[in-house]
């Protein structure tokens, strides 16, 4: 995350909950008639879209106070509960305006129990107020929180006291250079644990150590740039509500950092998985481990959700329990996504492919490269990706040839009718020693047979199989059978037909012309042609030619 996006996140929550206290006042108090009134009054009229620190002040004690001190107590007493983070229960204040403390037998209430010396009290003409001595302690509360003293403020320029909001210019100026501050410590921190720490890391050989600390060094600089800005915007005097949402801001930022690290962390802990599931030769965990990405990432973004909403004083098990009322509608809208889900499961069950799985489905050829929750993709032979719905799965035939234990070969050689039936008796036994010769066809079962008398060739089947585990094998193997039979046909004077028709016209031959150079037609030296290419004859190639010279050399 960039430190634009960062800074823009912040200002989106400072926007969102600029005014959020710790409980929403909806109602408008009633003046100063009550203990909950008095206390009400201070909080709600300086609230985001109502500020309004003359009203706000109203319940509050002027004696020894220039209108405007009153109104800035009011502020401070807003800054001082929201800097100790302590949120007033008003169900607990009472509503009668004849209310006494049953345990001090006097009219006055603490608002919260924490600050105890700070209370309301009923004064001589029956309205409760804020007395004296209270807004006395919150101004040394305020003082001892604070770095910048009054005497300091008292000596800055009268335009950078005016206020927008409630929040005077020097204080916006100030907590403008904290969050600049942050970023740059933020920047720094990064660059030193990216650039130096990981580097020295992996100079003693711990490049896992390394990828862990490069994993972190980002989440935690935000964190410590959280830390810092919760250390430094108490000392700037901000109002309530500046305050809170402050407060919400850094937790949020902290929580987002939390997360983001664990995020994170998901990649490497895949990237061991991977490396192990690599190992071995089953390729189930292979399957597995994209999907335990998967689910570990959804668990940490849930998980970090429900804490930034928790942070966001959302009643997090109000919103599960209406998650679960509403579920049956989001199940109606989301069936095909169930659908999907349940369809991968069913692919981890009954296994009818995995991953490197050479494939034919709902009409896609191609490798499998991902099972997912909701789709597989497959990658075709024309390098495209295509995404196929798990739920296909489910009602799909499934044609697996990467389950293939051996690659069938099914051929219709052809060759010319002036084949002498020895000649091509020999021609096909020599390629059945070329099959036996060759060390991954299947020698059990195959067939090699004259198949028919055709218009313009004599048909020889040829039907084997080869024991390989991939197509490119499968290809190369196939290549250096069809060339022993290239050499057994060359060796043996057989041609193969074209279907043409050729008209041949016999004239006398020539002493030392090739009919006379033809090969023998003996059966011993046809049999011993044919021997040549079995397995351990002079002649067999079945791994291919070796040509030693020219462009074409193999090893």
């Amino acid at each position: 995350m960039t430190n634009r996006r960062l800074l823009f996140s912040l200002i989106v929550f400072l926007s969102c909950l600029w005014g959020a206290p710790g409980v929403a006042l909806a109602q408008e108090p009633a003046g100063c008639s009550s203990p909950r009134a008095a206390v009400q009054s201070v909080f709600y009229w300086l609230e985001l879209g109502r500020f309004d620190p003359a009203r706000a002040a109203q319940c509050l004690d002027r004696s020894g106070r220039s209108a405007r001190q009153i109104e800035i107590s009011a502020q401070r007493v807003r800054s001082v509960y929201a800097d100790r983070r302590l949120f007033i229960d008003y169900e607990r204040l009472s509503e009668d305006p004849h209310w006494v403390n049953p345990e001090t037998g006097r009219p006055e209430v603490a608002p919260h129990p924490d600050l105890p010396e700070i209370v309301v009290r009923r004064s001589g003409d029956g309205h409760w107020h804020w007395p004296r001595a209270s807004l006395d302690r919150i101004d040394v509360l305020e003082q001892e929180r604070s770095l910048v003293s009054e005497d300091i403020i008292a000596e800055l320029p009268d335009w950078m006291r005016n206020d927008l909001f409630g929040i005077e210019m020097w204080q916006f100026l100030a907590l403008s250079a904290i969050l600049v501050f942050g970023l740059v410590i933020r920047k720094i921190i990064q660059f030193i644990v990216k650039r130096r720490v990981t580097a020295l890391v992996a100079r003693f050989g711990k490049q896992g150590a390394a990828n862990l600390v490069d994993t972190f060094a980002s989440p935690g600089a935000t964190l410590v740039m959280a830390i810092l800005l919760r250390i430094l915007y108490p000392q700037l005097r901000l109002p309530y509500g500046a305050v809170m949402a402050l407060n919400v801001s850094v937790r949020v930022m902290v929580v987002l950092s939390i997360i983001w690290a664990a995020y994170r962390f998901v990649d490497v802990i895949a990237g061991v998985m991977s490396e192990k599931a690599a190992l071995t030769e089953s390729k189930l965990d292979d399957q597995l481990v994209p999907l335990v990405r998967k689910a570990l990432k959804i668990l940490t973004v849930v998980a970090g959700v429900l804490s930034i909403l928790q942070n966001l004083n959302v009643n997090v098990g109000s919103l599960l329990a209406g998650l679960g009322i509403g579920g049956v509608a989001v199940a109606l809208a989301a069936k095909d996504t169930v659908a999907n889900f349940f369809g991968s499961v069913m692919i981890f069950i009954d296994k009818p492919f995995q991953i490197g799985d050479w494939v034919v489905v709902a009409g896609v050829e191609g490798i499998v490269e991902e099972v997912g929750f909701r789709s597989t993709r497959v990658r075709t032979f024309y390098n495209s990706v295509v995404t196929i719905p798990n739920a296909k799965f489910t009602e799909a035939s499934i044609d697996n040839y990467g389950r293939r234990r051996y690659r069938r070969t099914y051929a219709t050689l052809r060759l010319t009718h002036d084949t002498t039936p020895e000649r091509m008796q020999a021609f096909v036994e020599g390629i059945r020693a070329i099959i036996q010769a060759n060390p991954y066809t299947r020698k059990d079962y195959y067939e090699v047979h004259m198949s028919g008398i055709g218009e313009h060739s004599l048909d020889v089947m040829l039907y084997y199989f080869f024991e390989v585990r991939t197509w490119s094998e499968e290809v190369r193997e196939r290549h250096n059978v069809y060339l022993e039979i290239m050499r057994l046909a060359k060796a043996l004077g057989v041609e193969f037909a074209v279907p043409t028709r050729t008209l041949h016209i016999d004239r006398a031959v020539a002493p030392g012309s090739a009919k006379e150079l033809a090969p023998p037609t003996s059966e011993e030296r046809l049999a011993e042609i044919c021997r040549s290419f079995g397995p351990e004859g002079e002649q067999a190639r079945p791994s291919g030619p070796r040509i030693t010279d020219g462009f074409l050399a193999t090893k």
